[in-house]
């Protein structure tokens, strides 16, 4: 409750006292992962980095010589991907003869499934930059940037494919169901998108941050830079599936043109 305060303060003492705010887009690569957290289990483990889109509108809002305020709205593509050995669900018209044929009281049994999570963010971080010139008489500059995101989930698809099914018993290659058996229960391969928005957290909050360089270019200001943002909440609604908070690192070029509010 006091950061909302605190940026209102900072905005309604600081901006009048300014010339200058600045104005921009940004574009780049996004590179996330699911990590697995509370709960690690068969389904949420394993996750490693995908590619997705970064973009975004961003204000710069000068508080003094060194320090301002930086504001975006962002489109974040983010998830993770999962290429091993992973969870199957039973087909219910086959569970209960599953269970008692194999001796066992999991639901699930392993398969060969090239799995990816594509999970859309639009997220509204507030940083706080500090920056300083460092070479070409003061057009070149260094900057560093930190502070709270919100995010609202906007999709949440699991891509799910497998020319080639294979299914096993335990994570042993030993445990391997016979081929015809697969073909019957599962088929030959697997080529499905899962809606799975309704089972996780639509909000998400976290913290970003990031270093970069920017070099004043005509009216404006070119500017190039890395970091990352990582969500502080879990985003399964329930337990079953274990729990996983999601992240991503950031690579990102962006461009903003001075907007005087002041009438000289």
């Amino acid at each position: 409750m006091l950061f909302p305060f605190f940026v209102s303060t900072l905005l309604s003492t600081q901006i009048i006292a300014q010339k200058t705010i600045f104005f921009g887009l940004k574009a780049g690569l996004s590179i996330p992962s699911l990590s697995a957290g509370q709960n690690l289990n068969d389904w949420n483990k394993d996750y490693v980095s995908r590619v997705g889109p970064q973009f975004g509108i961003f204000a710069n809002i000068p508080l003094n010589t060194n320090w301002s305020l930086v504001p975006e709205l962002d489109f974040a593509g983010q998830g993770g991907k999962r290429n091993t050995l992973q969870p199957i669900t039973i087909p219910e018209q086959y569970f209960d003869l599953f269970q008692s044929t194999f001796h066992t009281d999991k639901d699930y049994l392993y398969g060969t499934f090239k799995n990816t999570s594509r999970i859309n963010f639009l997220q509204l971080p507030i940083q706080l930059q500090y920056h300083t010139h460092i070479a070409l008489n003061g057009r070149l500059h260094f900057f560093a940037q930190f502070g709270p995101f919100i995010g609202y989930m906007l999709a949440a698809k699991q891509i799910v494919k497998s020319d080639s099914l294979r299914v096993f018993l335990t994570e042993d290659p030993a445990s391997e169901l016979p081929p015809f058996l697969v073909e019957e229960f599962f088929g030959t391969k697997v080529d499905t998108i899962i809606d799975g928005k309704k089972e996780l957290y639509h909000w998400n909050y976290g913290i970003q941050g990031g270093i970069g360089f920017s070099y004043t270019l005509g009216k404006g200001k070119l500017s190039i830079e890395g970091g990352g943002n990582y969500g502080l909440r879990y985003l399964q609604i329930g337990n079953e599936h274990g729990k996983n908070r999601i992240g991503a690192g950031l690579v990102v070029m962006s461009y903003a043109l001075p907007f005087n509010f002041n009438k000289e």
